[in-house]
């Protein structure tokens, strides 16, 4: 496959760092945008997607487990290594090795790398992701605390809630009338460059910190978990479509909303903007790696 349909994303998300630094756009308009595709652009183009396609039969437990066991065991080895050097920052470091910016990243690079429909394997995943990733970081950072405001958090996700009336509709035979999906899909054409957009001028307006371990937190996110997942699948013996988009989102640079659940105070926010602005920069040049990987023969069953 060629790398060429990547380099668009790269372009619109660089645009978005430039366009926030330069006196071009009045005032901040960065955080409407980031707003309004996050609450708004991306749970259409999700509604619409679960609605037409629901979750395939191929979609069993074996995809979830291929992708969330190596999420779990990066978490747990993460937050050991990083608890050797300074304990305070340890489950902030676990969070960003694992949490992927699946929607702001990985949406827009499946449907340029595989099409639309390879977006059905993503579903399942982009639902439960953050309230894995969230309440672990809450557990190990709270106590059993966490995992209900989590909960809370995440059934409060217009993402997440996009998905499951889609699925719902899906499963209940619901037809909707050709003018709200027009509008529906509409809405998602815009949520791709949107979200590049906003993803490129929120790492622009990242202060980092801590860049060695931040390096140390990229590489794992990169290049381990994808590798992980990987490994999984194939021993899993999941077909080449599911392993490809799973191995994808597990590629994704640390997902920037890592930013804003982490407690301000102390290292461990400098730390996540440190992770998420390298590993932004860096995947540019793994995820292309990724996909040469995934179109080999040898890597895939």
């Amino acid at each position: 496959m060629p790398i060429s349909p990547l380099l668009a994303i790269f372009v619109l998300a660089l645009a978005g760092a430039m366009l926030v630094r330069l006196p071009w756009l009045r005032g901040p308009w960065h955080a409407g945008v980031t707003e309004l595709t996050a609450r708004f652009l991306v749970p259409a183009l999700l509604l619409a997607g679960t609605y037409r396609t629901g979750i395939p039969a191929s979609v069993s437990w074996q995809v979830l487990c291929a992708f969330y066991l190596p999420l779990g065991l990066m978490f747990f080895l993460a937050r050991r290594a990083a608890a050797r050097g300074a304990n305070e920052t340890s489950a902030a470091a676990a969070l960003a090795a694992t949490y992927s910016n699946t929607v702001f990243v990985g949406v827009p690079v499946l449907v340029q790398a595989f099409g639309p429909h390879s977006l059905q394997f993503a579903y399942p995943v982009i639902a439960f992701h953050s309230l894995f990733c969230f309440s672990a970081y809450h557990l190990a950072e709270e106590g059993k605390g966490g995992w209900t405001a989590a909960l809370a958090s995440t059934l409060r996700n217009p993402i997440v809630l996009a998905l499951l009336l889609g699925l719902s509709l899906n499963l209940a035979g619901i037809r909707l009338p050709p003018v709200l999906t027009g509008a529906l899909d509409m809405l998602g054409a815009a949520a791709l460059p949107c979200a590049l957009l906003s993803l490129g001028a929120s790492v622009a307006l990242l202060r980092p910190g801590r860049p060695l371990a931040a390096a140390a937190i990229a590489a794992a996110k990169l290049v381990l978990l994808p590798l992980g997942v990987w490994c999984l699948a194939r021993l899993l013996g999941l077909p080449a479509a599911p392993t490809r988009v799973l191995v994808l989102l597990a590629s994704c640079p640390v997902g920037v909303n890592a930013a804003f659940v982490v407690k301000p105070d102390g290292g461990g926010a400098r730390l996540v903007n440190a992770a998420i602005l390298l590993s932004s920069l860096a995947c540019v040049a793994t995820m292309p790696a990724w996909l040469w990987v995934l179109q080999q023969p040898w890597a895939i069953r």
